[in-house]
C-alpha cells in the first residue's frame, strides 16, 4: 500500500510539473503582442510580461485561462488606451484581416464599428472612414427585466501620448447577461470603479464565445459569435416571440425542457440545437414530441398519426434566424457550475 501511495504521489507531482511547464511555455500570444506593439508603438506596455500572470479577481475562480486567452491577443493594452480606442482598433483589425469583411458585415447586420464603441451616442464615426454609423437602441427589444444588464469598462483618464481623453468609466448599455453584470458579480462593492468590469474580464468570452472555455487558439475561435449585439437583440426577440410559452422566461422550462439547464448546455452542441429548432418533432431525436418544426422537415420523416401529435407545418424561421436563436440560447451557458 505504501508503494502504491508513493507511486501515485510521484505521478501526481510529475503531472503537475508537466502542466506548469506547458503553461509557462505555451504562450503563443507573445508574438501576436509584438506585432500589435509594432502597429501601435506608443501604447507603452511591456509585451514580455503583459498578461503573463493576470491579476484579476476572476482568476481566483479558475477563470485565468478564459481571461488570458482573449485579452492577451486582442487589445492587450485595453486598460491603457481605454475602451473606445480599443473598440475602434478591434473593428479596424476585423476589416483589415477579413477578406470577406463587407459580406460578413451585411449578413450579420454589423455597422463596421465594434459594439462597445457604437454604444456611446446615437451616431459614431464608421470604421470604414466614410460617414457615421447608428448606435443600437436596445430598449426597443424590451430588454428591461429579461435578464440583460448594462455594464461598464474602466480606462485611464488621459493618454498624453495619443492626445485623446478617455473617461474613467464608460458605461456600455449591453446587452450583457445579468449573470455577469458587474453589480451582480461584486454586489458588496458600492464603488462602480472598483466593481468587476465586463469587456476586460468576462465580456469577450461571454459575448463572442458564448461562455465557452477555449484552451488553445483553435478552440477559442470555433463557432464565434460575430455580432453579439444582433444575436442578443434579435435572438431575444425570436425567443420571446416563439419559445417563451413552452420553455419559460429565463429558459427554466415548462411544457418543453429547460433550455438554461447547465447539464444540457454543457452536453449538447450548436448542431443539436439547430436541428431541434429546424426540424422539431420530424427529426429522430424528437419524434413524437410537441416540438414544432420551425424550419423544414427532416428528410427521413414520415407522418404517423398514431405517433405524431400534429402534422409538420411550413417554414416559420429562416436558417439565419435559427442560427441567431441558437446562439442566444447558448448565452445561458455558465461555467460557475460545470455540467
Amino acid at each position: 500500500m505504501r508503494w502504491l501511495f508513493v507511486t501515485l504521489s510521484a505521478m501526481l507531482i510529475a503531472l503537475v510539473g508537466w502542466a506548469a511547464v506547458r503553461d509557462s511555455t505555451d504562450r503563443d500570444y507573445l508574438s501576436i503582442q509584438q506585432r500589435y506593439q509594432s502597429d501601435y508603438n506608443d501604447t507603452g506596455f511591456n509585451v514580455q510580461i503583459q498578461q503573463a500572470f493576470p491579476q484579476f479577481a476572476d482568476a481566483k475562480r479558475g477563470d485565468t485561462f478564459r481571461v488570458e486567452r482573449c485579452i492577451s491577443c486582442h487589445v492587450p493594452d485595453l486598460g491603457t488606451v481605454g475602451p473606445e480606442i480599443a473598440a475602434q482598433r478591434l473593428a479596424q483589425d476585423f476589416l483589415k484581416y477579413e477578406p470577406h469583411a463587407q459580406s460578413i458585415i451585411s449578413q450579420n447586420h454589423l455597422t463596421g464599428v465594434h459594439p462597445a464603441y457604437i454604444a456611446n451616442g446615437t451616431q459614431v464615426p464608421s470604421s470604414t472612414g466614410k460617414g457615421t454609423a447608428p448606435a443600437m437602441d436596445y430598449t426597443v427589444y424590451g430588454f428591461t427585466g429579461t435578464g440583460f444588464a448594462p455594464y461598464s469598462v474602466t480606462g485611464n483618464a488621459t493618454n498624453a501620448k495619443q492626445g485623446y481623453q478617455v473617461d474613467k468609466t464608460t458605461v456600455l448599455p449591453g446587452p450583457l447577461p445579468a449573470s455577469v453584470d458587474p453589480k451582480v458579480l461584486n454586489a458588496s462593492q458600492t464603488n462602480p470603479a472598483q466593481q468587476k468590469v465586463g469587456i476586460d474580464q468576462v465580456g469577450c468570452i461571454v459575448c463572442h464565445n458564448g461562455g465557452r472555455l477555449g484552451l488553445n487558439q483553435t478552440d477559442a475561435h470555433q463557432n464565434l459569435i460575430v455580432n453579439p449585439q444582433f444575436d442578443f437583440t434579435q435572438g431575444a426577440k425570436l425567443y420571446y416571440t416563439y419559445c417563451v410559452s413552452c420553455h419559460g422566461v429565463q429558459g427554466e422550462g415548462g411544457k418543453g425542457p429547460p433550455l438554461s439547464n447547465q447539464d444540457r448546455l454543457g452536453y449538447f452542441n450548436e448542431d443539436y440545437y439547430y436541428r431541434c429548432v429546424e426540424y422539431g418533432f420530424t427529426d429522430f431525436e424528437h419524434i413524437g414530441s410537441i416540438m414544432p418544426n420551425w424550419g423544414g422537415v427532416a428528410s427521413d420523416y414520415t407522418y404517423d398519426p398514431a405517433r405524431d401529435k400534429q402534422k409538420p407545418g411550413s417554414r416559420v424561421l429562416s436558417e439565419d434566424q435559427i442560427h441567431v436563436l441558437t446562439q442566444f440560447i447558448r448565452h445561458w451557458e455558465s461555467y460557475t457550475t460545470l455540467p
